[in-house]
């Protein structure tokens, strides 16, 4: 009985936590609404003359969403970056490989060379190996290809970053001279 009365009291307190009182869900939703709650029409009854401050708080508003969006674009270079840092250790890793296939094709020939063990055997080896190495070496350079592309992308979105940059610096120069 006392495990029922636990299940149904965590059940009330879960469904509680939840759903919020309907004070602090208009409370959450005035902060979140981006909506204006001023009267268009009463404001273009304001003469111009008395619009200062409302100008200089339009310019604010703008330079923080200009922020927002330049913290966006930073956000994103980083995982690009971090993408082009993953595709440069795969390329790195498959030409490490590439490099010690080619030790042992390099062994496998020297060994044929010198006329040493099974000929069949040393000519199956060679062969398998070279398929390895030229598998590997497609791989690398799928991966380089990607990488590049992503190398392209960060350059692109760096260019817009420092676009974006010049535009906040504009907006703020614009604001201290209102």
């Amino acid at each position: 009985m006392k495990t029922i009365a636990l299940v149904g009291l965590a059940v009330l307190l879960g469904v509680t936590l939840l759903s919020g009182c309907e004070t602090t869900r208009s409370i959450t939703d005035s902060f979140s609404s981006s909506s204006s709650s001023v009267d268009e029409n009463l404001f273009a009854q304001v003469p111009t003359d008395e619009r200062a401050g409302v100008e200089k708080a339009e310019i604010i508003l703008q330079i923080a969403d200009e922020k927002s969006q330049l913290a966006e674009m930073k956000k994103q270079l980083t995982s690009l970056q971090e993408t082009y840092a993953k595709y440069d250790k795969d390329a790195a890793d498959e030409l490490r490989k590439e490099a010690e296939v080619g030790v042992d094709l390099a062994k496998w020939e020297a060994i044929d060379k010198a006329n040493l063990g099974d000929k069949d055997k040393n000519t199956d080896a060679i062969a398998d190996l070279r398929a390895k190495q030229l598998k590997i070496e497609a791989d690398r350079v799928k991966i380089e290809a990607k990488r590049d592309n992503v190398q392209r992308q960060i350059n692109d979105l760096s260019n817009q970053i420092e676009e974006q940059n010049t535009r906040i610096i504009n907006l703020e120069a614009e604001e201290k001279r209102k």
